[in-house]
């Protein structure tokens, strides 16, 4: 058996989320080949932030913005391509299915010279007329241009010949899964950790970059990507239930649906040893930026020590990946006077860090199932979380508490529920035990391997 996994921007560049669930699959069965398609949209030079394992036998990358107007297909019949937009324009259903045509008809070919066609400006034109006419053109033309050459880019980065195209999301990666799919026979499966389409949809009504009226227009062109994947995938999966509602809005087959948690090493974490301390320590572990709100974190930290002034807050995690933001917190932690109360450890492993921890916060405004919270949990900390994604689920479980959940942003909601548990020992390790036991019998890394394991066979045996 051989797969292709399909991601944008993260393994094996970014460490965490999604690129520890790679790593994870791929050493958890090394019975199977694996190939690695990772997207971007420009040349990464940082380093690989894992060791591919023995049965990773490729790695290829695509610029989701390099556009080759020199090769061209001539067996490529451009107004058949155009004919299929404009019956995706001006029709009200059913438009994955022409969407899925439009993969079909150019899998396996090279269409950038596409943009420079006569068919293309007569039809761009007809759109401004008909949609944009209040608009500058030359807005408008950027516009469009700049929503297309990434699909192109997607739709043309043909992966290699796999018994299965495993994408990781329902954006860019999917199109290029879509394409293996058509043009080598593979099978598909989609597992969305987190919901594709809805986080851009998020994305882009709070840019302040896209005028608003190409919003609208944006958003549906995500919406009919994750349509159009789950309208064609073999098998589609996420983490957990709640996110099934979103996949059935865009018409997602609950007999193709699964729901996977993640999982993790419990005797990696459990056998962590406590090591004695005479601080309050909290700790916050994954990217330092903007998503996982490092700011509102340090500020609720800020209102802890007011109460506990012996609170430390150790920020376990890379702070290179958006050093502007990185920079932002650490001229917060100055300007609050925490200078030596903060501690920015860098990219580490977690394991040299969790015996001397007391609780982890995570203060992200956007999660899908964070493997941090359960990896906490396996080593003994209670948690206190925001209510997005899984987190709130999994710290609140019927079978026992872990931890607190409060909103997004409310600082002081965190600094309040940070303070309980500082003060609280007994409280703390009642949190502790339920939540080692919660982990120990729902999210173990054996359990996970298991069903993706299924899940492959199932699908090729359904050829």
């Amino acid at each position: 058996m051989r797969v292709c996994i399909l991601v944008e921007g993260t393994y094996p560049y970014i460490t965490g989320g999604v690129s520890s669930w790679i790593q994870m699959l791929i050493e958890n069965m090394p019975d199977i080949e694996f190939d690695v398609v990772h997207l971007a949209p420009w040349k990464w030079t940082r380093s690989f932030g894992y060791k591919p394992p023995k049965n990773l036998k490729y790695i290829y990358e695509y610029l989701l913005f390099s556009s080759d107007f020199s090769k061209t297909n001539i067996a490529f019949d451009e107004r058949e391509l155009v004919r299929y937009v404009r019956q995706l324009i001006e029709l009200k259903e059913e438009r994955a299915k022409y969407f899925a045509n439009i993969l079909r008809v150019t899998a396996g070919k090279h269409i950038d010279y596409l943009l420079l066609s006569r068919t293309f400006w007569d039809f761009l034109n007809d759109i401004y007329i008909r949609y944009f006419q209040e608009e500058g053109f030359p807005g408008f033309y950027w516009t469009v241009i700049g929503f297309i050459v990434p699909i192109l880019g997607a739709i043309q980065a043909l992966p290699p010949k796999a018994d299965i195209y495993h994408s990781t999301t329902t954006g860019y990666a999917v199109l290029s899964a879509l394409t293996g799919k058509y043009y080598h026979g593979g099978k598909l499966i989609v597992t969305e950790h987190g919901i594709y389409h809805r986080e851009r949809e998020i994305e882009i009504t709070k840019s302040k970059s896209i005028p608003e009226v190409y919003k609208k227009p944006w958003i549906e062109i995500f919406k009919l990507i994750s349509a159009t994947a789950y309208a064609e995938c073999d098998a589609l999966t996420t983490l957990f239930e709640k996110n099934q509602i979103f996949q059935f809005e865009l018409g997602a087959d609950f007999r193709k649906m699964r729901v996977i948690p993640n999982g993790i090493d419990i005797k990696k974490f459990s056998t962590i040893r406590k090591v004695e301390h005479d601080t309050f320590n909290v700790a916050m572990v994954g990217r330092v930026v903007p998503i996982k709100d490092v700011v509102t974190g340090i500020k609720a930290f800020d209102a802890l020590v007011k109460e506990v002034p012996n609170s430390r807050l150790y920020i376990i995690g890379p702070t290179d990946e958006d050093e502007e933001y990185y920079q932002r917190c650490v001229n917060l932690v100055e300007l609050l006077g925490l200078s030596g109360k903060v501690i920015f450890t860098g990219k580490a492993n977690v394991i040299d860090y969790y015996g001397m921890m007391d609780v982890l916060l995570i203060s992200s405004i956007s999660e899908g199932q964070p493997l941090v919270q359960l990896e906490a949990m396996a080593a003994g900390l209670p948690v206190v979380v925001t209510n997005v994604g899984n987190c709130p689920e999994i710290a609140l479980d019927p079978d026992g508490q872990s931890g607190f959940v409060v909103e997004p942003k409310d600082y002081v909601a965190m600094a309040e529920k940070l303070i309980i548990l500082a003060k609280d020992k007994a409280l703390r390790e009642t949190f502790a035990q339920n939540g080692r036991r919660v982990v120990s019998q729902k999210y173990t890394l054996e359990r996970m391997i298991n069903s993706y394991r299924q899940l492959y066979e199932e699908v090729l045996s359904n050829a």
